[in-house]
């Protein structure tokens, strides 16, 4: 548990929604570690908003700068909270497709996740995801769906190694 992080939570009910996208972007690169908008319905019937953001306790003042000066909002909530956080590891290898009209190789960045040392699960980045499946959309045309499903699978529950290899002929794909 990390105790030098808080748990924010604000209530809103008169912001637009370029100006919520915007607050959140600006928490982003304020350091906030999670934001979340929630909608909700407030009282006598309004359309509101939870915002619910994790901060370095120390980044308190300029947080609660932001919602008042930004948001207009009245006060805000410091909610007790545990986080417990997951061993996460992070991954560079070199992930190599193959399927039965070739094979190629793309840069991919993984993470494990394990729960007290016992793994839980492989995650692909997400952004890499969708630059292999744009350089392969004219040799082997595969949803973002399909090819995470295969890395991950294919990851199990061992650490990759520099070389991934995936083969994508068992998941039944249509070459052009």
């Amino acid at each position: 548990m990390a105790s030098d992080v808080i748990l924010l939570m604000a209530q809103i009910d008169d912001a637009p929604g370029e100006l919520l996208g915007h607050v959140i972007e600006k928490m982003t690169e304020m350091g906030a570690k999670n934001v979340q908008l929630l909608p909700s319905l407030g009282k006598k019937g309004r359309p509101s908003y939870v915002l619910l953001v994790d901060i370095k306790a120390e980044d308190e003042p300029e947080f609660a700068g932001l919602l008042v000066g930004d948001l207009g909002i009245w006060g805000y909530r410091i909610l007790d909270s545990q986080h417990k956080h997951f061993d996460i590891r992070r991954y560079r290898t070199q992930l190599q497709l193959m399927w039965s009209g070739g094979e190629q190789s793309f840069p991919l960045r993984l993470k494990r996740i394990l729960n007290e040392g016992v793994f839980m699960r492989a995650k692909a980045e997400h952004d890499d995801l969708v630059a292999i499946a744009e350089q392969m959309k004219d040799r082997l045309p595969i949803s973002i769906a399909v090819l995470k499903a295969a890395i991950e699978t294919a990851v199990g529950s061992e650490e990759p190694g520099e070389t991934l290899g995936v083969d994508l002929s068992a998941w039944q794909l249509s070459e052009r």
